[in-house]
């Protein structure tokens, strides 16, 4: 044997020994689930489609039809019994990762707690029936989320924004008053900030610095926090807490990136200087008045906006203190004209649930309120489709994203096969996909026994048939 024919035969070994067992033993026909007898919610339209056949392959929805479908050989047939098949549901303002009961708490979590509390929620969710969230700051790329994407822990599809970023004495400054600021001392007293759970930014250069770092480590958009909050103790509610500068540096970096910014802001003057920078996601903006909500219409913005903000049982919440208190009573009072503008210009809205500082239980709790919500002062399907397509499209904004196979949010032919199946018809009764009139009284949460199965990227993670 000469030495080119064992050099040839090594590579070829090498090549061997990097391809797939499915490949190796000439099976490369993904794996094939059809769900017959279903009536489909699609995502987009107020109806349901009956009696339709659906096949998945593999990790995509191959095929919709009102007539017999056929899969390959070993497809997994599932009789749907006449329920409902529906695109897996969306949390577009989730915190996955700040779970803990208070900011005290949060502060004295070790990195390795922190770790699993997320990964804990992020099942959670998944079970609930949410199989895809943008969470809206304090996680990362590169942790949980890739651990989900490659199959190691149960969760939905994640597009982080990586950590906060705000100024100091912004909502994103976390810190108690005795731990110095870093840009004033050049100190990471702050947990929360040698985890980059959040960054104080003060300037154009740290706002340029963070939103890229926060690329860098895998976020797929970049969250700001522009105005005051109620849950922080040293942010006025009324307060703007960054320039317009600050904020386009955000946005300038964000674009770069083929992404886009979103942003905590409540207050009028804030939300019309971030929708001048470039902002496209208006997180919360629950103090609107008719021109700024004029301006968000016209630039085609989205409203992302939870709900149960409005809730006077917010006020009960154990993480409050008596300043968030007084805070609180404060925004309640600026908050008249929110629905009433919301029903009359009608913006791009998405499904949002904001639950932040909250026990495992209080999460699912907050979050089958929210459903409730939004149901009741919108419609059911407004809140379907803000649940679906409609974050789907949002979604659809970055490139800055792992999920590229498919569309997310649909139930359609080429579309990730993120799918429920329910028994019931949530267009006529919300309660089927968890929806529950009580928030913090309610029961101890259980497995929402109408939803009978939950699928992600073709997998499935629940099946109670």
């Amino acid at each position: 044997m000469s030495t080119r024919m064992s050099i040839k035969t090594l590579v070829c070994i090498g090549v061997f020994a990097f391809l797939p067992v499915s490949v190796l033993a000439g099976d490369s026909v993904p794996k094939q689930t059809l769900f017959k007898n279903v009536n489909i919610f699609n995502g987009t339209d107020n109806k349901l489609y009956k009696n339709h056949n659906v096949l998945v392959e593999g990790s995509l929805i191959k095929a919709i039809s009102n007539a017999e479908i056929k899969g390959s050989d070993g497809v997994t047939v599932i009789d749907g019994q006449g329920k409902t098949l529906m695109p897996g549901l969306i949390d577009m303002h989730s915190h996955l990762a700040a779970s803990t009961t208070s900011l005290a708490k949060f502060e004295n979590t070790f990195w390795e707690e922190l770790g699993a509390r997320t990964a804990l929620v992020a099942e959670d969710t998944l079970m609930d029936g949410f199989t895809t969230v943008r969470d809206a700051g304090g996680m990362h790329g590169k942790g949980v989320k890739g651990m989900i994407d490659s199959g190691e822990l149960p969760g939905p599809r994640i597009f982080a924004s990586g950590g906060f970023i705000g100024g100091t004495s912004s909502h994103a400054d976390l810190r108690g008053l005795t731990i110095r600021n870093p840009n004033l001392e050049g100190s990471l007293d702050s947990n929360l900030l040698r985890l980059e759970v959040g960054y104080i930014t003060d300037g154009v250069d740290d706002v340029l610095a963070a939103s890229r770092r926060n690329f860098q480590m895998g976020a797929s958009q970049l969250k700001l926090m522009i105005g005051g909050g109620v849950a922080t103790e040293y942010d006025p509610w009324h307060s703007t807490t960054f320039t317009y500068d600050e904020i386009k540096a955000a946005v300038d970096v964000a674009t770069g990136y083929g992404s886009y910014v979103m942003a905590h802001i409540n207050q009028p003057e804030s939300m019309q200087l971030a929708l001048k920078a470039g902002v496209k996601s208006i997180e919360h903006g629950f103090v609107m008045d008719e021109k700024t909500m004029k301006i968000i219409v016209k630039q085609g913005a989205w409203l992302s906006a939870q709900l149960t903000g409005t809730s006077s049982e917010l006020a009960e919440l154990p993480s409050l203190s008596p300043e968030n208190l007084r805070k609180l009573e404060l925004a309640h009072g600026q908050m008249d004209n929110f629905y009433k503008l919301v029903k009359k210009y009608k913006p791009k809205q998405v499904f949002a649930v904001d639950a932040v500082l909250a026990s495992r239980d209080n999460y699912k709790r907050q979050r089958a309120h929210e459903i409730y919500l939004f149901a009741k002062h919108f419609s059911n399907f407004e809140m379907l489709r803000a649940a679906t397509s409609s974050a789907g499209e949002l979604l659809s904004l970055t490139k800055q994203t792992t999920y590229h196979a498919g569309k997310i949010g649909v139930a359609e032919e080429g579309a990730y096969a993120d799918l429920l199946l329910v028994d019931g018809n949530p267009l006529e009764d919300i309660t089927v996909i968890g929806g529950n009139e009580l928030w913090l009284k309610a029961p101890v949460p259980q497995p929402i026994k109408s939803i009978q199965i939950i699928m992600k990227d073709g997998v499935v993670f629940k099946n109670t048939l």
